[in-house]
């Protein structure tokens, strides 16, 4: 998403929340996929790992009361199973990706919509999509290196795709909340203020895409392949979780805990506003999970997530709408959406590699003693 300002994060943030994470499948949230036969304990447990993806299983034992292994055997089957995927949430910007949009589709009326989205999910760059009502057949997220990337994708990739009629490319100025928290996003204080991510060097970045895969990967592991011993690891991951500059947390379909309604609304401001302005006042609604400042048609793109229509009604007419500064909004409801773990980028610029924090005594022993 080129984004000069850093993300929100108050819980946890929405579908594609970003995961870094080779050969992931594709999640989809349609209607005949959506209800994977969870039980009240399983949503329950998703709900704990959304909040916090590496809490022990004693811990989740005790608050939900359930035997310690039985916890820890249904997290592992939900993980097998692909109802959930416990990973890292962070900054694109922090991790290579400069520039971001989302890209409002047309499909030919004679093609099937669901065929065309479909494609694109597996395309590298896509790490979003969604079928919609309203201006756009649907939408996608695509996110690039550069500008020339994704000059490339609009220029070369999406004439290629079959069923397109047209493209409208909206970049993504300032990607200003996310949160992947279904439940967290439904109430947030009203003193909610915005986050400061810091820059990673070499090591944190290393440790990032090892946990990528596997969230609750055993620190010691994390250790042996960034050449750290198990408590720096331990560090370094508690540094970047206080910094906002990562968090850990269970990825899953949203229907999956009984939100059946994902919207999006895009905005536009009135020019005697600010735009930030407005996006800071959105991003405390209940219910958004994401928004984006955008150059193009619309200044503002933003996600809901919502148990029933009426709820989106609620939020739209009484919220939304209600919002000083905003001249004209659209919604647009998902029928169906796909989600993708995006991979590192290939060549990705290295990250800042800023002075780490002096190694304790035992951290030194550590790593002499595997040398």
């Amino acid at each position: 998403m080129s984004r000069r300002r850093e993300p929100v994060f108050d819980g946890m943030r929405g579908p594609h929340a970003f995961t870094f994470a080779p050969g992931l499948p594709a999640l989809s949230a349609s209607a005949e996929e959506s209800d994977p036969g969870l039980s009240e304990l399983d949503r329950q447990l998703i709900r704990i790992l959304q909040q916090d993806g590496r809490r022990s299983f004693a811990a989740i034992a005790r608050d939900l009361d359930v035997p310690e292994k039985t916890a820890r055997r249904r997290v592992h089957e939900l993980v097998e199973d692909g109802v959930i995927h416990i990973t890292t949430v962070s900054y694109p910007g922090l991790l290579g990706f400069e520039t971001i949009a989302m890209i409002g589709i047309t499909v030919d009326p004679g093609a099937r919509v669901k065929d065309v989205v479909s494609s694109f999910i597996h395309l590298e760059a896509v790490d979003y999509a969604v079928i919609t009502t309203g201006r756009y057949n649907a939408l996608i997220e695509v996110l690039c290196r550069d500008r020339n990337e994704l000059l490339e994708f609009v220029n070369d990739t999406l004439p290629q795709r079959p069923g397109v009629t047209s493209a409208e490319v909206l970049p993504y100025l300032d990607l200003y909340y996310q949160e992947p928290a279904w439940e967290a996003a439904q109430s947030k204080p009203g003193s909610a203020s915005r986050a400061h991510p810091s820059t990673l060097d070499g090591v944190d970045y290393e440790i990032m895409r090892v946990l990528h895969d596997n969230g609750r990967l055993p620190f010691a592991t994390v250790g042996e392949q960034v050449g750290l011993s198990e408590s720096q690891v331990r560090k370094r991951v508690a540094r970047l979780i206080e910094a906002q500059s990562m968090r850990i947390t269970a990825i899953v379909n949203p229907r999956s805990l009984s939100f059946d309604t994902v919207v999006w609304v895009a905005l536009k401001v009135r020019g005697d506003s600010g735009v930030a302005a407005v996006a800071d006042r959105l991003a405390r609604i209940p219910s958004i999970t994401y928004v984006a400042i955008t150059a193009g048609r619309f200044d503002i793109m933003a996600e809901a997530v919502c148990r029933t229509t009426e709820d989106v009604m609620r939020l739209v007419d009484e919220e939304v709408r209600g919002l000083g500064g905003v001249a004209d909004t659209e919604v647009m409801l998902c029928l169906d959406l796909y989600y993708e773990a995006v991979q590192f980028p290939r060549q990705a610029k290295t990250p800042p590699r800023e002075a780490a924090a002096a190694p304790d005594a035992d951290d030194v022993a550590g790593v002499a003693a595997r040398a």
